[in-house]
């Protein structure tokens, strides 16, 4: 068996897994209509509910992602979807209006942090050479397939069943995930980093110029 069947299989399990697991990423912001009919909510709040889950991301990477050099990579993703799912039914069951749409959302965009680069992880650890840089490549296109499904699917949920029920089926995407990464990732993760130094120090990475300019890079391209 060649090296890159192995590799193919991994890529094309992570890939799937994220596309399920980001079902939920569009659901509010799709339903929007909606929700300036049912909540009477401001445009004002409307970008607030948007935006926090948007903060929550970027705020829980800072953390995640640094977790994965310490822990395998495979719990803290797991971990992650487990939050993602609980907190699109709890969008589906609790929310009522501007405060507890955003708390919701802001625990779903904590959950994707941790779905989205601890995915990259496993792969960059079990993937090496040109195979790597194939395979991280499928698994970031794997995410903007995922969100074009999300748009879609909240649409006709809600149509045909409500907007409870199109946040509720939601949560089971990143429900299959859980059960896609421990069915499908094998092998051991990359050896953690040898203590010694802080977990969360981050001047490193403002230090070194070329990782910079991709940083500024992404910024503009966002």
């Amino acid at each position: 068996m060649t090296p890159e069947r192995p590799t193919a299989r991994l890529t094309v399990w992570m890939s799937a897994g994220l596309m399920a697991s980001v079902l939920g990423f569009a659901t509010f912001p799709a339903l929007l209509p909606v929700f300036f009919a049912e909540w009477r909510i401001t445009n004002t709040e409307a970008g607030w509910i948007n935006g926090i889950y948007y903060l929550g991301y970027v705020a829980a990477s800072l953390v995640v992602v640094a977790l994965t050099d310490r822990v395998d990579a495979r719990r803290v993703l797991m971990a992650s979807l487990a939050v993602n799912a609980l907190a699109a039914l709890a969008f589906a069951t609790l929310a009522q209006g501007f405060w507890s749409a955003l708390i919701l959302r802001a625990l779903s965009g904590i959950g994707l942090a941790g779905t989205f680069m601890p995915g990259v992880k496993i792969l960059a650890d079990r993937t090496q050479g040109a195979a790597q840089g194939r395979a991280l490549s499928y698994f970031t296109a794997a995410f903007g397939f995922g969100v074009s499904v999300s748009y879609l699917l909240a649409g006709e949920m809600a149509a045909a069943f409500g907007w409870r029920a199109a946040f509720a089926v939601t949560a089971l995407g990143p429900l299959l995930n859980v059960a896609i990464v421990r069915f499908a990732v094998r092998g051991p993760a990359a050896p953690p980093r040898a203590g010694g130094g802080r977990l969360f120090d981050y001047a490193p990475v403002f230090r070194t110029r070329h990782t910079m300019a991709y940083v500024a890079g992404a910024f503009g391209h966002l």
